[in-house]
């Protein structure tokens, strides 16, 4: 690989993010006011929110996120349908590390609420007020619950770690040492969601994410991860919503829980949370034929590549838009 190569690469991905980073604004903006327009619509209120969820995430996630980074690479990079997919993160990996990617995305979504929890109420203290969520059916709907989860599990579990854990995470790897690759990626993916309550819990989640992703150098156990993740979040909802928890839901017994048995389920769940990565890690690198991001690596510092101002410049350009976006929304919800 070619000091021009690696260069044309980083910043063919640093337009890509750019321009991911607008079109995520004007997508959010654009489905404001179709809120807007449709305030006095008849339609119920619980379907007509679902509506806006379908009109905003599908082009979001499917054009956006997925086809569109994925025409970038292809043309301007000139790579085969494999050769994005590689370049993607999308390798073979371990099925016992697939395996174990399930439960490691299920108990992290407690790790996420603890961390969300306490970021509210940091934001509350400089007078933030938290919105209500969500409406959701009287009743359980099978529809309404296979739709949300499509909406909210599936498609940003494949698209969004397209995006954050492929192709950005290949080249910030070629540029920078592993831990800054990392901190990069959770950094970029906390911002992207453009949401002041969501930006540290996703950025903490994406920086685990990464970690993962190199360790055992596919993109496929991440992807398991971030839909496990966002699928138990939909699933508690409808537990709380429709009293599936004896007593009365989730999230009365913990509101009604005292600090030391919240802590104690927190410090449990990251035990296990920590116990899954050991494996995961111990398991890649005993099965591993060859470290990919390390190689990336080396060969970027053989031919001399040190990422300059022009070359960050898209970079830095996407990082001003989502975080002014972010920023935004602790006032003004879009």
């Amino acid at each position: 690989m070619t000091l021009i190569e690696t260069r044309k690469k980083y910043r063919t991905v640093g337009l890509t993010v750019f321009i991911i980073a607008v079109a995520l604004l004007v997508m959010r903006i654009v489905s404001y006011y179709v809120q807007v327009a449709t305030i006095d619509s008849t339609m119920d209120e619980v379907w007509l929110m679902l509506l806006y969820d379908v009109i905003f995430s599908v082009p979001v996630q499917l054009g956006v996120l997925l086809l569109f980074p994925f025409l970038m690479y292809k043309f301007s990079l000139k790579k085969s349908f494999s050769g994005v997919l590689e370049f993607s993160g999308c390798r073979k990996c371990s099925p016992w590390i697939c395996l174990l990617a399930v439960p490691l995305g299920g108990f992290f979504v407690v790790i996420s609420m603890g961390v969300s929890t306490v970021w509210q109420v940091i934001l509350m203290m400089f007078g933030y007020t938290p919105s209500s969520g969500g409406a959701m059916p009287d009743t359980f709907n099978a529809l309404y619950f296979i739709a949300s989860v499509i909406l909210t599990a599936v498609l940003p579990g494949i698209c969004e770690e397209f995006t954050n854990r492929g192709g950005m995470l290949t080249v910030f790897r070629t540029a920078f040492s592993k831990r800054k690759a990392i901190l990069l990626v959770a950094i970029a993916f906390g911002l992207f969601h453009q949401n002041i309550t969501q930006v540290v819990y996703t950025a903490v989640f994406g920086a685990v994410l990464a970690y993962v992703t190199i360790e055992t150098g596919s993109v496929f156990p991440a992807m398991i991860m971030h839909f496990m993740n966002n699928f138990m979040s939909v699933l508690i909802d409808n537990a709380t919503t429709y009293n599936w928890v004896i007593g009365g839901g989730l999230y009365d017994f913990l509101n009604n829980a005292s600090l030391g048995v919240l802590v104690s389920i927190f410090t449990l769940c990251l035990l296990v949370v920590f116990g899954l990565l050991v494996a995961i890690v111990y398991i890649a690198r005993k099965k591993r034929k060859a470290d990919v991001y390390g190689e990336l690596a080396a060969e970027s510092a053989l031919c001399g590549f040190k990422p300059t101002v022009r070359d960050n410049m898209f970079f830095i350009g996407a990082i001003v838009v989502t975080a002014v976006a972010t920023v935004l929304t602790f006032s003004f919800r879009v």
